[in-house]
């Protein structure tokens, strides 16, 4: 499939200086990541609590996502297993929302989403899995200047 040719809706927010998209469409991590490339955006990274709860409002307002239980971030431990990292300024997560017994950390495993846990407190919560192993909607940000990244 190529997603050049697939019609896209994009819905966006500012906050906190950030710029937020959620294509129309579910792709698996390696898509995903293609795709916010191609729009000339990163997936989103998440790095600090601000961020995250920036990222859950986002989701929470956009209605055509709201009953969407998945969502691919822009991290992933392929370059070195155990070890996640943003793939947008290839740093360090320093700040992490893991479920309880995550990262799993399988060598499969290597791509991390943020599911709703209806379960917990019904709460946004990281886990890695495979980054082919299905499809999911996922969130491009707007791309930061190297200044930002100081």
């Amino acid at each position: 499939m190529q997603l050049v040719h697939v019609l896209v809706v994009l819905l966006s927010v500012v906050a906190h200086a950030k710029k937020f998209f959620i294509p129309n469409l579910k792709a698996n991590w390696h898509k995903a990541h293609e795709f916010c490339i191609s729009l000339d955006m990163n997936m989103v990274s998440v790095e600090s609590p601000k961020d995250h709860d920036e990222l859950v409002q986002f989701v929470r307002k956009t209605d055509k996502f709201s009953n969407a239980t998945r969502f691919w971030l822009g991290a992933s431990d392929l370059a070195e297993e155990g070890v996640y990292t943003w793939v947008s300024s290839s740093r360090l997560m320093t700040f992490t929302n893991w479920a309880e017994n995550e990262p799993s950390s399988t060598e499969a495993e290597n791509c991390v989403e943020m599911i709703h846990n209806t379960y917990v407190n019904r709460i946004w919560t990281w886990n890695d899995i495979d980054c082919r192993g299905f499809k999911a909607y996922f969130v491009c940000e707007e791309r930061q200047s190297i200044a930002q990244f100081r």
